[in-house]
């Protein structure tokens, strides 16, 4: 009796450890996946901060119908042009933009892809 009661004991520990090394290698196949989803629409904006103009690269894209709006910090939208400079590059004038921080959302609602990034305009 006493040696099934160890015997069980130890069937229960061997398939708790089981059971954890599988939900640490689903959390590292997560991990993964999702490093690799985040080199995917890779953006970046600079200067920051900007005084006459920001430029926004989109790497490693797969976006073809990006759009853009910006906000001020109390969330007013601001009226922009992007020109488009290079594949995946553009330019945004912020000349005539006063002082402050600012909100650019990025989005492209076929591929389901939306950002938002802050910046200051010197």
């Amino acid at each position: 009796m006493k040696y099934t009661k160890l015997i069980i004991l130890t069937l229960i520990l061997a398939f708790a450890g089981l059971s954890q090394a599988t939900a640490q290698d689903i959390s590292l196949e997560n991990r993964m996946a999702n490093s690799s989803l985040s080199l995917k629409n890779k953006v970046t904006v600079y200067p920051n901060p900007a005084v006459e103009f920001l430029i926004v690269e989109i790497g490693n894209s797969d976006l073809n119908a990006v759009q853009f709006e910006m906000y001020s910090l109390i969330g007013n939208k601001v009226t922009i042009q992007p020109q488009e400079i290079g594949q995946g590059k553009y330019k945004i004038s912020v000349e005539g933009f006063t002082s402050g921080y600012y909100f650019l959302r990025i989005k492209d609602e076929k591929n389901r892809f939306e950002k938002a990034l802050k910046f200051l305009k010197d």
